[in-house]
């Protein structure tokens, strides 16, 4: 049995990134930037004005200007500004040669062909040419992963097929005699199936990535043909431990796996399994869904950040512990489910109710994890893993 930090250790060396794509901009959200965007041009592309006024030249002085143009943005100014004279200029326009400073309209007093300014203002009022990005400038480096601001700023530069990482192909296969669709009544003994559901919405939080999902109850057989299908990762929900049913470790060693580690000494999820066969990588997860929610978060989603090729989220938080429910100690390193909220400006974690693994209801507004270590009690402030913003 191997500890969470020597499990990720393994992950980190054995899952490799995926081929770059070119994709449209409209579908380059959450996806990360397999190479580095560079700015086409200077931006701005020339001095312009940051307020609506009356452009005069740097070296001019408070007092009376005749008035000799309008620059509109978007349009390019048609002649120079000479001395004692003052251009009206709306936000955004174009600075016409000679230019240095920009008067706010409300500190001008227009009277026909000529304003008076009585004072001039600190500020300038321009953007100089090239103050955002020069040609050839890294607007944004690989590896971002592509949100809303990053978007905006490919689009500046015209980078419209941008290169990002493949969305990998994944398969889960969730194993059990005992599950039925979420849509059927259970009948005694059998149970609703969350794990598909559970995955496939931590999935797409996590990367987007295309994933199939199917039930094979008990049949290793059955198991080996769903696993034998192509993907890039795959997930098989129970048939983690030692039991007579637990064959997932079994059939993908049929299948050419190798396996890395079968056991890790986590609570929740003890029985996690690892293995890979050339760049294809696959998990058997513990069946309840606590140890699914706890199992992805330090093992499944590090294996989806490094075939993205962005960077490795394993942030901790020192966090006081509030709430009512009670962190019980283990000898394993534990992981309990806990929520991170606001209370009197300052984080606290609460962590969660949690009776069994299998209690999926503990799982509600779960955003962070505490982190117990080896059956030491946690009193006042804990290791706290935030899984999502708050």
């Amino acid at each position: 049995m191997i500890s969470l930090a020597e499990a990720r250790s393994v992950i980190g060396a054995a899952v490799e990134k995926l081929v770059a794509v070119a994709v449209p901009l409209a579908e380059a959200r959450g996806r990360v930037l397999a190479a580095e965007v560079r700015a086409d041009a200077w931006y701005p592309s020339g001095d312009r004005g940051t307020m609506d006024g009356y452009v005069v030249r740097e070296d001019a002085v408070p007092g009376e200007f005749a008035v000799t143009g309008e620059i509109q943005a978007g349009a390019m100014p048609e002649q120079a500004l000479a001395a004692g004279e003052a251009m009206r200029i709306f936000t955004g326009a174009l600075v016409p040669e000679g230019g240095g400073r920009v008067i706010p309209q409300e500190l001008a007093v227009r009277e026909g062909g000529r304003v008076t300014i009585a004072e001039f203002p600190v500020n300038l009022f321009i953007r100089r040419k090239g103050a955002e990005a020069e040609p050839g400038a890294v607007i944004v480096a690989a590896g971002t992963r592509l949100g809303a601001t990053e978007l905006a700023m490919l689009a500046q530069v015209g980078a419209v097929e941008p290169a990002v990482t493949r969305l990998p192909v994944i398969r889960h296969v969730a194993t059990g005699e005992e599950l039925v669709g979420p849509e059927e009544r259970p009948g005694a003994g059998m149970i609703r199936d969350t794990n598909s559901t559970l995955l496939g919405a931590l999935v797409a939080d996590h990367g987007g990535a295309v994933m199939h999902s199917g039930r094979c109850g008990d049949d290793p057989a059955a198991l080996a043909k769903l696993c034998a299908e192509p993907c890039d990762l795959l997930l098989i929900s129970g048939g983690a431990s030692v039991g007579d049913y637990d064959f997932g470790a079994r059939v993908l060693r049929e299948l050419g796996f190798t396996i890395h580690f079968d056991k890790v000494n986590l609570r929740p999820g003890k029985p996690l399994t690892f293995a890979t066969k050339g760049r294809q990588a696959a998990f058997v997860i513990p069946g309840n869904p606590v140890s699914h929610f706890v199992c992805f978060h330090v093992a499944i989603r590090l294996a989806l950040e490094l075939m993205a090729g962005g960077g490795v989220a394993w942030d901790w938080l020192d966090l006081p512990l509030a709430g009512e429910e009670a962190v019980k100690p283990d000898p394993r390193e534990t992981l309990w489910p806990a929520r991170v909220e606001v209370e009197g400006g300052k984080l606290v974690a609460k962590p969660q109710r949690w009776s069994t693994s299998g209690d999926t209801f503990s799982l509600m507004r779960t955003n962070a994890l505490v982190l117990v270590n080896g059956g030491s009690p946690v009193k006042g402030v804990a290791k706290t893993l935030l899984l999502a913003a708050l």
